[in-house]
């Protein structure tokens, strides 16, 4: 299987001081999942954050599918979705607004068919019309997955995935999300 994250001599710092990311070297092969863990303050995020373009890291390089993530910062964002650990939605804004505004972002044209599935493969179709204020932090966390798949995208980063999740719909969500062809997912979680 071909590679289809490298992180090589990765390092951040923070204020001078702070060496939240050293060094770090990686290869995820394309369709592995691959779990990220590690306890409070130990770069998870901020790892998560340099491949996603969130934040600038010091030194280092990374690539997906071959293409460095600052020149070709276009083609890597589209083929990267992330459900992040903080519920940072619109509140006043529709579930299906939310959900098809988010695959926009990427440049992706409307395609009503799959976000319905989307929806209610992630048991939401029956909120679909709710504003988000109106939700459950179940939900809400839902949509977040939803936004995150909005743009078919082909490597997922789950920040905390199953937080506000009951164990049920955890299940659901996680046996779906492995179902899913040719997708790469990288779980994030603190160390239990």
């Amino acid at each position: 299987m071909s590679t289809v994250l490298k992180i090589n001599n990765v390092t951040k710092t923070y204020n001078k001081k702070l060496k939240a990311l050293d060094k770090i070297n990686l290869q995820i092969k394309k369709g592995e999942i691959f779990a990220l863990l590690g306890p409070n303050g130990a770069g998870k995020s901020t790892l998560i954050n340099s491949i996603c373009g969130i934040v600038n890291f010091d030194s280092g390089s990374i690539t997906i599918n071959d293409l460095d993530i600052i020149q070709n910062y276009r083609e890597t964002r589209k083929v990267v979705g992330i459900v992040p650990q903080e519920l940072y939605l619109e509140a006043f804004e529709t579930v299906w607004n939310n959900v098809n505004y988010s695959r926009g972002l990427y440049g992706k044209s409307s395609n009503h068919v799959y976000i319905e599935k989307l929806l209610k493969e992630l048991s939401l179709w029956e909120k679909k019309d709710n504003k988000l204020r109106e939700l459950s932090g179940g939900m809400k966390r839902r949509v977040l997955i939803a936004k995150a798949l909005s743009h078919e995208p082909k490597i997922l980063f789950l920040d905390e995935p199953t937080s506000s999740l009951d164990k049920n719909i955890e299940n659901q969500i996680i046996e779906k999300l492995f179902r899913i062809k040719d997708l790469t997912i990288i779980v994030v979680s603190h160390n239990k």
